[in-house]
């Protein structure tokens, strides 16, 4: 997940503003099976404002590829994400056969979606849209399909990824969190809400990222539906989904 601060709370010490789960941590954990705080907290004690409810404080390095949730706190696992920090990526360069490969755990066709990705190669095609196209658009091909999309996103932002499937440490919520030493700015949001959250800033686009260095239709079936091939780097084809908020 996305790299940001974060300040740990001390198990046990009783919080007066922020959310109702946090006002006292009783258990902390940074993985299975994992109650030990890691020793890389401390290397950064000097780099965050004190505080008297904090005991332990440190910058949240990037999640184990595996990794969905970033912290256990009293038994629910959250991924954090910083409102200051850079886009979150939803889906990250993921190729047809990765999306394929949910929407099939899912119980879901893939055929509309490949619809919309035409679509949206038509009007990229035209000029009428760039790489990139905002929900927020009325020419985004995915802007109507929100009830479609809510279990495929839902699953990136909390369960696992095309490709590597199932995480072994899957997140339960989201934190959100405005002001990382201000416990007040901190959202929770779950999987039933998450994707409304967010569905009208998502930006929907197809890249060259994640797509095989040799591509050919022949020799990738499963990705050709998908793939596109613009003006400006006619040799390099486009067939990787990028979702982000």
């Amino acid at each position: 997940m996305i790299k940001c601060h974060f300040q740990y709370l001390q198990a046990g010490v009783e919080i007066q503003d922020g959310p109702e789960e946090f006002r006292k941590i009783t258990q902390l954990s940074f993985g299975p099976d994992s109650d030990k705080i890691p020793d890389w907290l401390t290397k950064y004690d000097k780099w965050l404002e004190e505080k008297d409810y904090l005991k332990l404080k440190g910058i949240f390095p990037k999640a184990k590829a595996l990794f969905k949730a970033d912290i256990c706190i009293n038994g629910i696992k959250y991924s954090v994400k910083s409102t200051g920090a850079a886009k979150t990526a939803l889906i990250n360069h993921t190729p047809r056969s990765g999306v394929d490969k949910v929407c099939k755990k899912l119980g879901i066709e893939i055929a509309p979606l490949d619809s919309m990705v035409q679509k949206y190669w038509s009007l990229r095609k035209s000029k009428e849209i760039g790489e990139d196209i905002k929900n927020s658009d009325d020419r985004s091909p995915f802007r109507s399909q929100k009830a479609y999309f809510k279990p495929i996103l839902n699953y990136f932002l909390f369960k696992g990824t095309g490709y590597r499937g199932d995480s072994s440490f899957p997140a339960d919520k989201i934190l959100m969190f405005k002001n990382p030493s201000d416990p007040s700015t901190y959202k929770i949001i779950t999987p039933k809400d998450a994707v409304d959250s967010v569905w009208e800033e998502l930006t929907f686009s197809m890249r060259q990222k994640g797509m095989p260095t040799s591509y050919s239709p022949a020799k990738h079936p499963i990705l050709a539906p998908w793939v596109g091939y613009t003006s400006d780097d006619p040799g390099l084809p486009k067939g990787s989904l990028h979702v982000r908020s």
